[in-house]
């Protein structure tokens, strides 16, 4: 029998971190930072290729020594080129994007290209509005545009890994997996995220990621990808009413991590670090806003009582 793969636990980075909190980061045992590296922070014009948003999101991470997985997409407006909800070719030129956006990180080895895409219209185009326009409605062109990019990023580099991700908290996601397996599209390990608890604050909901693993694994077998592996890519719990408190996200956290590692995760992924105290204008869309009091911090840096869940979690020990 086969030694089970170590879990790797990890966070959404959404914002610049100091030097004093990437190495709080390590020090919690977190084996990888996830990291938006889109469109146009990589060639803010046609051609003119820059490092330096990345550069500085990156340069604590590696001061620390910390693994990065980048994120290249998601396909939201604010973040691509003017004209591709007109442009039959997008989907090719993204790829193409992409295969040169990794080349550029020679020192990130682990990829997500887009994300979500079986939540690309029915959540994101209608509810939060960051995906828009009626392409997103077309499965066809979202299972292109993940093939296309997959293949990319591999052809591109393969030394890396590539991942994908499906939201599992939408109806119909086990359909939008299967059909991505149909044909042909086979990540290095699959990604499940589940959307932050919104109306009621229990914090055993956080079991669902074990449900949601066993589904997966019991479909990744039945068709034929026995071999990839499958992580909880994303999920939270927001501190934002009186009810949500971070006591009770500190319990989710702990709920979800156990569930997880019970039904053969091999990664969780917080969603995020750090609190926002408002929307950032320059997204073009309002965040719900739970996904803005989700962090493992306060939006001053003040630790909750989940990072230190997160902590145990990945070293086995508390102080």
């Amino acid at each position: 029998m086969a030694e089970p793969r170590p879990v790797e636990w990890g966070v959404h980075l959404l914002r610049p971190v100091t030097g004093e909190e990437a190495a709080l980061l390590r020090r919690t045992g977190v084996g990888r930072v996830t990291v938006h590296a889109p469109w146009r922070w990589l060639e803010p014009r046609p051609g003119a290729w820059s490092g330096a948003a990345v550069d500085h999101l990156l340069a604590p991470l590696r001061a620390e020594g910390l693994a990065v997985q980048a994120v290249l997409g998601p396909g939201m407006p604010h973040l691509l080129p003017d004209g591709c909800e007109v442009d039959e070719g997008w989907p090719e030129r993204f790829a193409a994007w992409c295969a040169e956006a990794a080349t550029r990180l020679p020192d990130v080895v682990v990829f997500r290209v887009e994300d979500e895409l079986n939540a690309a219209f029915a959540w994101e185009a209608v509810r939060t509005r960051r995906r828009r326009g009626a392409r997103w409605r077309d499965r066809g062109f979202r299972l292109r545009l993940l093939k296309l990019a997959t293949e990319a990023v591999r052809g591109a580099r393969p030394d890396a890994e590539v991942r994908i991700t499906v939201q599992t908290s939408l109806p119909g996601w086990t359909r939008a997996l299967r059909r991505w397996l149909d044909a042909g599209v086979r990540p290095d390990r699959l990604g499940l995220s589940l959307l932050l608890p919104s109306l009621l604050p229990d914090p055993d909901q956080g079991s669902r990621a074990g449900e949601v693993a066993r589904t997966a694994r019991r479909l990744l077998d039945r068709w034929g990808a026995a071999d990839v592996p499958v992580e909880i890519a994303r999920i939270g719990y927001p501190t934002l009413r009186a009810s949500f408190t971070p006591r009770r996200q500190r319990e989710f956290l702990l709920a979800a991590g156990r569930a997880a590692v019970d039904e053969g995760a091999v990664g969780l992924h917080w969603w995020a670090l750090r609190d926002q105290a408002h929307d950032d204008p320059v997204l073009g869309y309002w965040a719900p806003a739970g996904e803005r009091h989700a962090g493992l911090l306060h939006f001053d840096s003040t630790p909750k009582p989940a990072l230190e869940e997160l902590r145990v979690l990945a070293t086995g020990e508390r102080i």
